[in-house]
């Protein structure tokens, strides 16, 4: 695909970089020739400097034959102006990220269909309800949906009190309609990030490690029975910082019925929150305070959730949360360098509005027989839910044959047919029409869509 993105902010180079490994052609656009400049050595890509209100720049940039313009910078009015505008122009697809929550309300005005742009990404709302799905699943770190429901993704970490570690996956015995699609485990090397590995037969979960389970929704979210990890109720919850994504969460859990404190060192911030959440506890204090913490009875509440707009406060606050004795920290970061440090910390659950926002997004580029990718662990791994077309070279074959053929690390691990969820075993054939669920590394990306 041709693809223009419109501003080189964080989520507009990250998108960047994991279109173009993709082999897809992106044209980023952005006013800072420096930041231009810095993308153009890190990835390739092209770059135009130069505003995405600018409809001649638009209207040159169509030489490109553009599939679609994305808009990105972090002015919500600047995105909608130039996908208007792109529409206008001939484009065939926009996409505008909006952070102003009232643009997703529907109830007086359709804004999607106002201002003619395909869809709307919100990177704060996004993030609030990938919060809100890890909290009412026992122990999970993400938790996706695929087949329209009928297929649940979640990933959770093995408790230290596992005593299957000896055991090869091909004699585990999982529950029926579900199996384990990847493994992430802390690397020997200091120098190396957490390892992912594409489990086979003859791997063992360890305990401590990250796994991801996929299979039908009933059985993935009764997982956690299996793994030994506690049931838990949400009743109270403690949110650090005032911005837009504590603000989603906050009437995500009011809605759910949840006690919510919100903590914020910005007075008027905190006056606005009481005008916007009536039913919510606003506390006018510096959370990076042990002694507040404790006087509050943090450690009472089932979640801390740290979401302000500075990744060092958001780790500083968690780790003191932890140590006053909440168990369950929540720490949003916008540097993925932070990612494994937190995790040393024992702060195991992050989320990033950069990956809500570039997972959701990918989910809408690729298009055709793929109708939904999630990137994990930083791009090493995806898993898509491809369609298999009439013209499949692999329609017929089973996956007894098909398997040898596949490299070590894509695994395809469920298969939707006419309905029914069927776990991907050797003697299960697959037919056009049916829909797989595949895990794989980025590499395979190209070749699986031309598999199906």
């Amino acid at each position: 695909m041709n693809i223009v993105i419109v501003g080189a902010g964080e989520i507009g180079r990250y998108l960047a970089s994991l279109l173009s490994k993709e082999q897809h052609n992106v044209v980023l656009v952005d006013k800072n020739a420096k930041i231009l400049e810095e993308a153009s050595f890190s990835m390739d890509v092209a770059t135009r400097q130069g505003s995405g209100t600018d409809w001649q720049l638009l209207d040159e940039l169509l030489e490109k034959s553009p599939d679609l313009i994305l808009a990105l910078t972090n002015n919500d009015e600047a995105n909608l102006v130039c996908c208007t505008l792109a529409k206008q122009l001939g484009y065939p697809r926009a996409v505008a990220r909006v952070r102003d929550n009232r643009y997703f309300n529907r109830a007086r005005l359709d804004f999607a269909r106002l201002f003619n742009i395909d869809s709307f990404v919100g990177p704060e709302l996004l993030v609030a309800h990938d919060i809100l799905k890890y909290m009412i699943s026992p122990g999970s770190l993400s938790v996706e949906h695929f087949a329209h429901g009928a297929v649940q993704m979640r990933t959770f970490v093995v408790p230290a009190k596992w005593r299957k570690g000896h055991i090869p996956l091909s004699q585990l015995q999982l529950p029926a309609g579900m199996v384990i699609g990847l493994l992430a485990r802390l690397s020997p090397d200091p120098e190396q990030e957490m390892m992912t590995i594409f489990p086979h037969g003859e791997d063992c979960i360890l305990p401590g490690d990250e796994i991801t389970c996929i299979g039908e929704t009933e059985v993935v979210a009764r997982a956690h029975h299996f793994f030994g990890l506690p049931e838990r109720a949400v009743h109270s919850v403690a949110i650090v910082g005032g911005g837009r994504t504590a603000v989603s969460l906050a009437r995500l859990l009011e809605q759910r019925n949840v006690h919510v404190r919100i903590i914020e060192k910005d007075y008027e911030v905190c006056c606005r929150l009481a005008e916007q959440l009536p039913k919510c506890v606003i506390l006018h204090h510096d959370a990076a305070d042990y002694e507040f913490l404790k006087g509050e009875k943090i450690g009472e509440a089932e979640a801390l959730v740290t979401c302000t707009g500075n990744d060092e406060v958001n780790v500083m606050v968690g780790f003191l949360g932890k140590q006053a004795g909440c168990q369950d920290i929540v720490v949003m970061l916008s540097n993925r360098r932070y990612f494994p440090f937190v995790s040393q910390l024992g702060l195991h659950y992050t989320v990033s509005p950069r990956l809500s926002a570039a997972n959701h997004i990918l989910s809408q580029v690729v298009s055709g027989r793929v109708t939904s990718l999630v990137s994990l662990y930083e791009n090493q791994a995806e898993i898509m839910e491809i369609n298999v077309s009439m013209t499949s070279p692999v329609a017929g074959i089973s996956l007894s044959a098909l398997g040898p053929l596949l490299p070590k690390d894509m695994l395809i691990c469920m298969i939707q047919n006419r309905g029914r969820i069927l776990i991907a075993h050797g003697a299960r054939v697959i037919s056009p029409g049916d829909t797989v669920i595949v895990i794989t590394h980025p590499r395979h990306v190209q070749d699986l869509k031309k598999m199906f």
